[in-house]
């Protein structure tokens, strides 16, 4: 049935040409901020790994003693209003509704980070430059970015799922692909992510290569960090938990991708229930959840660690529940650092 779509890819592919020689030509106005702007973002719709990789570049950036903010659109929330938040005690006050669930983890991963949250990222980053005087932030961190072409920005990272980097090519709305790949040109540095599942595709480095031969190719893995109970947010006993029977649950972009991913790290996985992106959890998700459990076997619970921010309540009838928290891992963090310095530096020279 995709052929259908056609025509409507065709009228969209249309639309991006039209739109990126506007940018490229200088007839629609790139904007700049008196700070270094990186932006993290992909080709395709879908979870890449973008929001470990702010987390990962976040982190670097204050160890160099540098003031960070991001600045992110927050998919999935109802409040249309922009917020601007720093410090946990500060995001506990609000609902993944009113801020989405993607700025809340970030908020809680980087409590010394301010989170500015909207549509209009420009303006954001113009009130928190406003907000944080004298001491306004060093870096932006553009987080789903690359689409994003009205801030002029230093760098753009773009993350590509080594399982399925291009989705078969078709841009929306007939394929997974938000430009066609080309685009890939404007990026300065390309991280291959999910490596560890890619199934040997050797030559998805050169390919990416001859679409961008100026920028460097980074692989990265998903790496797990821990375990940790829903209802008390401790650590887990790991060795206990890998020999219990496990049922998934996830509401996230590559669901299929956190099942493999449990089962990579031991975890004996006897079943999924899967819902769409950004899914809000209610009593009714759980009248399907545990039934499934009870089928299968499955005598624990396992979720990520951004469907736990959908998770208000955890039902005291739910069997032991567990979110698990990863990071982006490098093969060569220190390649990978070494070039954003250089990219930053070249541009301030």
């Amino acid at each position: 049935m995709r052929w259908l779509l056609w025509p409507l890819e065709l009228l969209y592919r249309g639309a991006l040409r039209v739109r990126a020689a506007a940018y490229d030509r200088g007839w629609l106005r790139r904007h700049r901020l008196p700070a270094k702007v990186i932006s993290v973002g992909n080709l395709t719709v879908g979870g890449t790994g973008k929001t470990p990789m702010v987390i990962t570049l976040a982190g670097w950036l204050r160890q160099r003693g540098l003031r960070v903010a991001v600045l992110t659109r927050g998919y999935g929330r109802r409040e249309h209003a922009s917020l601007v938040i720093n410090g946990q005690g500060e995001v506990e006050k609000y609902r993944p509704e009113l801020m989405g669930d993607e700025p809340i983890l970030l908020a809680r991963r980087l409590p010394e980070v301010t989170i500015g949250i909207g549509a209009d990222r420009l303006a954001l980053a113009r009130r928190i430059l406003e907000m944080e005087a004298p001491r306004p932030p060093d870096v932006f961190l553009l987080d789903d970015g690359f689409q994003h072409r009205r801030l002029q920005r230093d760098l753009d990272v773009v993350l590509l799922d080594s399982t399925d980097p291009f989705g078969g090519g078709a841009v929306l709305p007939a394929g997974p692909l938000r430009e066609p790949r080309e685009a890939l040109a404007r990026a300065d540095v390309i991280v291959l992510t999910r490596v560890e599942d890619d199934g040997g595709r050797a030559g998805l480095a050169e390919e990416v290569r001859r679409l961008n031969p100026r920028a460097p190719v980074f692989r990265a893995t998903t790496k797990f960090l821990g375990a940790f109970d829903a209802a008390t947010h401790r650590a887990a006993n790991l060795y206990a938990l890998k020999q219990q029977p496990v049922l998934a649950f996830c509401g996230v972009g590559n669901p299929a991708a956190f099942v493999a991913d449990l089962g990579r790290w031991d975890f004996n996985v006897v079943g999924a229930v899967t819902f769409s992106d950004h899914h809000r959890y209610g009593v009714d998700d759980f009248k399907r959840i545990v039934p499934q459990a009870d089928r299968v076997g499955a005598r624990v619970l396992l979720t990520t660690e951004k469907d736990m921010v959908n998770l208000t309540v955890v039902p005291p009838s739910l069997p032991p529940t567990f979110y698990c928290r990863i990071e982006l891992a490098l093969e060569d963090e220190a390649a990978f650092f070494a070039a954003v310095a250089e990219r930053l530096e070249r541009v301030t020279g």
